[in-house]
């Protein structure tokens, strides 16, 4: 099969073995033949996984009235009236479309929205979906930041589960964490194996690798977690660029160690035509299925505070889209209709998915 010669090209170039965080990045985002780069269509109904934000305009609606209280408090600091939003990852543009259309006209006269997106084929389907007479489109958030001055509004809907994840796994014989790697077999397929942490192996700037506490989830032998490296250099790469604005992140995951609550196994998994993918077949169709992993919220609270965002809030998606919205508790057609239900209930959506909000005041870190 023609993704499996991909496979072996990349193998030999690495001597055969690669780093699960290397294999991920490669299936996602190989300029050539990567997932996001060039095999997704698009996302929702007809792609192999919807988001949030394709069943309901809800979670935009939410995000422009924070947007707005925000945008009031950046003026109040000295902002120009003129406003900008950035959008990392704006999937079929279903986001942007809502998100301008809920604008108040007086407001939106005076935005400017950035889309930041490195698939062509997403960027394709959403100058389709979006107003393209609002949108600026970027391949960098470094660049939309400059073309903001520093003053901005940045949403990240399910963004950071999207990025490459590194392994690691507990071995309790030795008290040690260790990291996967991939070894190419042939026809024989990949192979796993681990390393321990040091050595070749870069540190790991992360809470996974702490004491656990045993109350929530106990810290047994072979216990797998991941850790967002890649995401953490990403935001170190532009957040000396933002002087005044805030951060919304909307994604799936917890706090840490209850993040990992009877998961021995981690959180990575795949997904194909709408179908989940699980333990080794996450190695299987190369570059033509999702790959993703639980957010580590704990690690982005952290990371934030150290890059000079003050932690504002983390609520379960039901209490900030309830804060923002609280119209949708009240009795009425909001509370009818299913996609909102599952986005409020505490059994779907409304619990699975956390809202961080951070904001920063001054370019100091």
């Amino acid at each position: 099969m023609a993704h499996q010669s991909h496979i072996e090209d990349l193998f030999l170039k690495h001597d055969g073995v690669m780093s699960f965080e290397r294999f991920m990045e490669e299936a996602l985002y190989h300029p050539r033949f990567g997932y996001y780069s060039s095999n997704i269509a698009t996302v929702g109904r007809r792609g192999d996984f919807s988001t949030s934000v394709t069943i309901s305009d809800v979670i935009a609606r939410a995000a422009c009235v924070w947007a707005l209280r925000e945008k009031k408090a950046i003026l109040q600091a000295g902002m120009s009236r003129r406003w900008n939003v950035i959008e990392v990852g704006a999937g079929d543009g279903s986001f942007a479309r809502d998100f301008i259309a809920q604008t108040p006209v007086m407001h939106r006269a005076l935005l400017s929205y950035h889309i930041v997106e490195k698939s062509a084929p997403l960027k394709r389907k959403q100058a389709e979906t979006a107003p393209k007479s609002k949108i600026k489109w970027h391949e960098d958030i470094g660049d939309a930041l400059d073309a903001s001055e520093g003053n901005a509004l940045i949403i990240a809907n399910e963004l950071a589960d999207a990025f490459p994840a590194r392994r690691l796994r507990y071995n309790a014989n030795n008290r040690q964490w260790e990291e996967l790697f991939l070894r190419d077999m042939g026809h024989d397929g990949l192979t796993e194996f681990f390393k321990p942490i040091g050595g070749d192996v870069k540190a790991v700037d992360s809470t996974v690798t702490e004491d656990w506490d045993s109350e929530i989830q106990a810290l047994e032998d072979g216990q797998l977690v991941e850790t967002l490296t890649s995401y953490h250099e990403w935001l170190q790469s532009w957040a000396p660029k933002l002087k005044r604005g805030a951060f919304l992140t909307i994604d799936y995951g917890d706090a840490f160690p209850r993040l990992y609550a009877k998961r021995p196994k981690g959180t990575i998994r795949g997904y194909f035509q709408g179908v989940c993918a699980k333990d080794t077949e996450i190695y299987d169709r190369f570059g033509h299925q999702d790959l993703t992993t639980d957010v580590n919220f704990t690690d982005l609270l952290n990371w934030g505070s150290d890059l000079g965002f003050t932690n504002v809030s983390m609520q379960k998606q039901r209490e900030f889209l309830a804060t923002m919205l609280p119209e949708l508790e009240q009795p009425g057609p909001a509370q009818q209709d299913p996609a909102v239900e599952f986005l409020m209930s505490p059994y779907g959506a409304g619990d699975a998915f956390k809202d961080l909000w951070q904001r920063k005041t001054s370019s100091e870190t």
